[in-house]
């Protein structure tokens, strides 16, 4: 019996080693001729949307759409390209993406009030988001959110994301795919993987449940992935961002969780990987001033994945912000 259940995980294994298609969790709304995965549960208002970071999937929320699927509305989803979603519009840009969400909730019935859950580049989403749809969103909580004033190493020197705008408008939002969404090939995909290595699953990715893991390892291996998020035009969205002195959440309930843990890599020195985590420290601050409700929790422990190190912060925070946007106190 031991010896067939073995056997049972190992063509298991190999069955996903494969390239087989998980099956999605959720449901596939159509916004324009294509598809985006969406996962729904619980019951309640106001809903709360999960929003993934860059080239993260819906499942990585794992550890904490569920606990608050027990209190209300509950959604994760894929944004194009990403997981079971299929690729969307190009070129594509941050409001698109934020297009994109407002009609998969619109027709997939989960109605406003929202609170917006974002990590990395998912809190800069939700701020964007927001900032479009300020009716519809009572509350935000920021999981190591991106600023806009993020900072990058490149070619040896600290420079930010924002000072390498061109300039250029933002490419008119599209309601359907055409001719310039070219799927790269399989042999496109492979050609990548030799250049950065094969995908694995890394602490702390290892925390989710193990066919999470195993949808991971697929997703990943996708050719579609290779549109996903590709960033073209962040540099001018964020500056415009930066630049705008009128945006404020006003006295929204905003939670902002930060990881400080220094996560730099050795080979940038300790003077470089100090000045970068202090620099983060008030780019995190500046984004928790943008309400007068507003809390912010730091922490050493987790890297930059709080929701999957400790999972028990995000949760509470989500819980906190429910909580005011319900009873009008200020958070605590």
């Amino acid at each position: 019996m031991k010896k067939n259940l073995l056997l049972l995980l190992v063509f298991v294994k190999a069955f996903f080693a494969i390239g087989q298609t998980p099956d999605p969790p959720g449901k596939f709304i159509d916004i324009g001729g294509y598809r985006l995965h969406i996962d729904v549960h619980g019951t309640g208002s106001p809903a709360v949307i999960f929003i993934a970071g860059s080239q993260a999937f819906s499942f990585d929320w794992a550890l904490v759409a569920p606990e608050i699927a027990n209190i209300t509305t509950a959604v994760t989803y894929d944004r194009p390209a990403l997981a079971w979603s299929d690729p969307g519009p190009m070129p594509r840009s941050l409001q698109q993406d934020v297009y994109e969400l407002h009609l998969l909730l619109e027709r997939a019935g989960v109605k406003p009030p929202y609170v917006l859950v974002g990590h990395s580049l998912g809190g800069f989403i939700a701020r964007l988001f927001e900032k479009k749809y300020p009716d519809e969103v009572k509350g935000l909580v920021e999981v190591d959110g991106t600023s806009e004033d993020v900072l990058l190493f490149i070619n040896n020197k600290i420079t930010r994301l924002r000072s390498l705008t061109q300039n250029r408008e933002l490419p008119p939002i599209k309601t359907s795919v055409d001719t310039f969404t070219k799927i790269p090939s399989k042999k496109d995909m492979d050609d990548f993987l030799k250049m950065i290595g094969q995908p694995g699953i890394d602490p702390p990715f290892d925390k989710l449940p193990e066919k999470y893991q195993q949808a991971r390892m697929w997703a990943q291996k996708q050719p579609k992935v290779l549109l996903a998020d590709n960033g073209q035009y962040w540099a001018e969205e964020f500056e415009a961002m930066y630049t705008d002195s009128t945006y404020s959440l006003g006295n929204k309930p905003l939670f902002v969780l930060t990881s400080l843990r220094n996560d730099y890599p050795q080979s940038l020195g300790d003077s470089v990987r100090n000045e970068l985590i202090q620099q983060k420290a008030k780019q995190q601050d500046r984004i928790a001033a943008l309400s007068a409700n507003s809390k912010h929790v730091v922490t050493t422990k987790s890297p930059h994945e709080i929701h999957l190190t400790e999972p028990e912060l995000v949760i509470n925070a989500v819980m906190e912000v429910i909580n005011s946007v319900k009873t009008g106190q200020p958070l605590k």
